[in-house]
């Protein structure tokens, strides 16, 4: 079959731990759980030229055609968990598809059953999903490519992604009251945005944080248009939040979704952009995203909650 250093090996069976939550990544509490998303993302995020090679388009096309696939649709999580491994996995060894053109399509699957495992979602049916194909593997070859899959990950399948900031964003800078109906529609617009935008290339160039900052910010211009203004200033005051990442991020998560100008309380000659900006020809100016800026009302208590303990920072 395959050669090279992703080749299939027939190799004893292995085991790690299945379930875990996107929201939630850790397998116990950490004790500064955002010092600790910080210091991981690096280690799970793609990198730009994975994200950009035909591989990744060839197996990121089989994943959007099962999700959309009528009655074998998957869970939107379990299509965004895949996706994310096909990332990883490019961003550290390369796919022979010139010789092997059907390695994206195994890796899609392998990825497929890997995330589907560990969503505790039913188990996706490998021959149901190719069926439309003009060749199918077998569970032994799936199953030998996710060994594949999990070494080049270093076992790391519990993937640190935007979903697992979403939470820190809302709990520490969401403005107070915070009402729950409304921090949850908020939450699942972010969720929408960051699932719908995964396919596109240049999300890649964002780390999670950053993507998920971005995203809220676009949910609550869409969902709590009064909120916003308060809300970017406590995502603003957080001393991680590389404000102009977060603005170019947002533009990017606007163009790949579709989205128009947020329906926001403004007047008809101030147009709202995605990320909720009062923006006219002679205001709009990169102070807007200065952390800490005077133009973020506001800004001050928002950076006490999202600071946290001091050791956190450093």
């Amino acid at each position: 079959m395959a050669t090279g250093e992703w080749e299939l090996r027939e190799e004893d069976d292995y085991e790690y731990e299945y379930e875990f939550d996107l929201d939630n990544p850790f397998t116990s509490p950490a004790d500064e759980p955002i010092a600790s998303l910080l210091d991981a993302e690096g280690h799970h995020a793609p990198s730009v030229s994975a994200a950009a090679s035909a591989a990744r388009r060839d197996a990121a096309a089989f994943i959007s055609k099962v999700r959309f696939g009528g009655e074998l649709a998957v869970h939107p999580r379990v299509a965004y968990l895949a996706l994310n491994y096909v990332d990883r996995f490019l961003s550290k060894r390369q796919l022979p598809c010139e010789q092997q053109p059907w390695a994206p399509r195994l890796l899609a699957i392998s990825c497929l059953s890997l995330a589907a495992k560990m969503q505790r979602v039913a188990a996706v049916s490998i021959a149901d999903i190719q069926r439309d194909e003009e060749f199918m593997f077998d569970e032994a070859s799936v199953r030998r490519m996710e060994r594949v899959v999990v070494g080049a990950l270093e076992w790391r399948t519990r993937s640190v992604t935007p979903l697992a900031f979403l939470g820190f964003f809302l709990s520490a800078c969401y403005p107070a009251p915070s009402h729950p109906t409304q921090v949850a529609a908020v939450k699942a617009r972010a969720v929408d945005l960051l699932v719908r935008a995964q396919p596109e290339v240049k999300m890649a160039e964002f780390s999670p944080s950053v993507s998920a900052a971005a995203a809220l910010l676009a949910a609550a211009g869409e969902v709590a248009a009064a909120n916003l203004q308060a809300f970017q200033a406590g995502v603003a005051a957080c001393p991680f939040v590389n404000s102009d990442k977060v603005r170019e991020c947002g533009e990017v998560l606007a163009a790949a979704c579709g989205v128009g100008p947020v329906r926001a309380a403004a007047s008809a000659d101030t147009p709202v952009t995605v990320l909720g900006h009062h923006r006219s020809a002679s205001s709009a100016s990169e102070s807007d995203w200065t952390v800490g800026s005077a133009a973020n009302g506001g800004g001050g208590e928002a950076k006490k909650r999202c600071m946290g303990p001091p050791s956190h920072w450093g």
